[in-house]
């Protein structure tokens, strides 16, 4: 590899060990934002509660109205998607290292310009 490669394969394999010390921090702040919100706004995300208190006409105009806004299953397909794009991210990750330990361990065999011309030169004449 050359030292331009080698560089880039270091910077990416540090970036991957900083994501898997932190990347876990992303999952626990939504978990919790959520958790706060179950304990101090359940409206917002338990849709039966919502219903029962909409049924028993517990609920002020002005929840009513934030409710009809955001939708209490919003936040839950938010709160799905946060932890869907970390994971996804994990996933990457994890691949692009995997590709990176593939790479570094075996033998390469360099890419040539001088084939890829050649092979589309034969390619040519034959059509």
């Amino acid at each position: 590899m050359t030292p331009e490669q080698q560089q880039y394969v270091t910077t990416r394999l540090m970036h991957i060990r900083w994501w898997n010390r932190l990347g876990w921090l992303f999952v626990v702040v939504i978990a919790a934002f959520y958790a706060w919100l179950w304990q101090h706004k359940p409206l917002y995300i338990d849709p039966g509660l919502l219903l029962t208190k909409l049924q028993m006409g517990q609920v002020s105009d002005i929840e009513i109205a934030k409710l009809a806004a955001l939708g209490n299953l919003a936040f839950i397909g938010c709160g799905l998607l946060f932890i869907g794009i970390v994971v996804l991210t994990y996933v990457a990750l994890w691949t692009e290292k995997q590709t990176i330990s593939i790479l570094t361990t075996k033998q390469i065999i360099p890419f040539s310009t001088e084939t890829t011309e050649a092979s589309s030169n034969d390619d040519t004449k034959t059509h």
